[in-house]
């Protein structure tokens, strides 16, 4: 069928009749959302910094939206399996991710893994910085960092250190330490942080990485003794505590962080609802200063920005691992 000249316009018409029909559809589902509960997953056990800040977010964004906000904890397979739940969810923007840094080392460690992290999930927005610590039980001998290495250098069983997962960055930052040290220490990987603090706390472990929010009650009530900051610049929490890097632990010159995405194809509009309201609550001065206690940095970066990091993490990670012979496992 061929088509006059005078049809064009009318095609034209048309074309842009779908165009703002498409547009109307899309604004009109956004500003009725959200209409019922909307769920973060969080890909590790409860109680751990991640958690407590996500929730602690939920509080606020269910006041704001006048709908449930909830917290679903599904810890797994180093972070995959919940992440893996929110890429084949919905994008409709009722079911979001809260994660971590091991986002985007999952790639480096994994030859397959069940989603694509470039494809499958929307940067909304970094939440924050994460200070680390390592951390011994304080009625252990290990006073310093160095303490504690002259026991694992004269030691015939390996002392061992515990993680939120194989291949997480606490599992990294173990390995940077005993290559740095010319140590040997056993890894022992946990569901979370806090499940391995409590361990380290009970005396299944000898030593352990965690964030500072995660470990802080326990360094307050006396049970955990601070050996070292794992970030390049003293804490403000614990200003006392030397870094890796004042002690020639040659740590890793990448820091850890938490932030929220969205499974592909969730609207423009709601990804930046969700990175607008997350920003205006975290930037209370109340909200800053509860952020700050726990040894984190407030960066609530934009989509756009965020996408940005996460695609030079993935490349910093991926060149990283092969230096503290961690190998990809299927």
């Amino acid at each position: 069928m061929k088509y006059s000249l005078e049809s064009r316009p009318l095609k034209f018409m048309f074309s842009m009749a779908v165009c703002v029909l498409s547009l109307s559809v899309s604004l009109t589902y956004a500003q009725t959302w959200p209409s019922k509960t909307v769920k973060f997953i969080m890909p590790s056990a409860a109680a751990s910094s991640p958690d407590r800040l996500t929730r602690m977010i939920a509080e606020q964004l269910s006041k704001k939206w006048g709908q449930s906000v909830i917290v679903e904890n599904k810890p797994g397979a180093t972070s995959m399996l919940g992440t893996d739940f929110v890429a084949k969810s919905a994008p409709d923007g009722y079911t979001l991710l809260s994660t971590f840094t091991s986002f985007v080392q999952i790639p480096a460690l994994f030859k397959k893994i069940p989603y694509n992290t470039e494809r499958d999930l929307i940067p909304i927005t970094q939440l924050v910085d994460v200070e680390t610590i390592f951390l011994v039980r304080s009625d252990s001998p290990f006073l310093t960092l160095e303490d504690f290495v002259v026991a694992a250098k004269s030691t015939k069983i390996p002392l061992s250190f515990g993680s939120f997962g194989s291949g997480s960055s606490f599992h990294i930052y173990g390995e940077k330490l005993a290559k740095a040290k010319s140590i040997t220490l056993t890894h022992v990987p946990y569901k979370g942080e806090a499940l391995s603090t409590l361990d380290l706390v009970g005396g299944q472990l000898d030593s352990a990485f965690a964030s500072i929010g995660t470990a802080m009650p326990h360094i307050k009530s006396g049970k955990l003794r601070p050996l070292g900051i794992v970030m390049p610049q003293r804490s403000k929490i614990l200003p006392d505590v030397p870094t890796f890097l004042e002690m020639n632990a040659k740590p890793p010159d990448i820091s850890g962080w938490f932030g929220i995405f969205a499974p592909a194809g969730t609207s423009n509009a709601i990804v930046n609802t969700v990175y607008k309201d997350i920003k205006e609550i975290l930037e209370r001065p109340e909200s800053v200063r509860i952020i700050r206690e726990q040894g984190m940095e407030p960066i609530l970066s934009s989509p756009e920005i965020f996408a940005i990091k996460i695609r030079e993490d993935l490349m910093r990670w991926k060149a990283l691992l092969p230096e503290v012979n961690i190998q990809p496992g299927d």
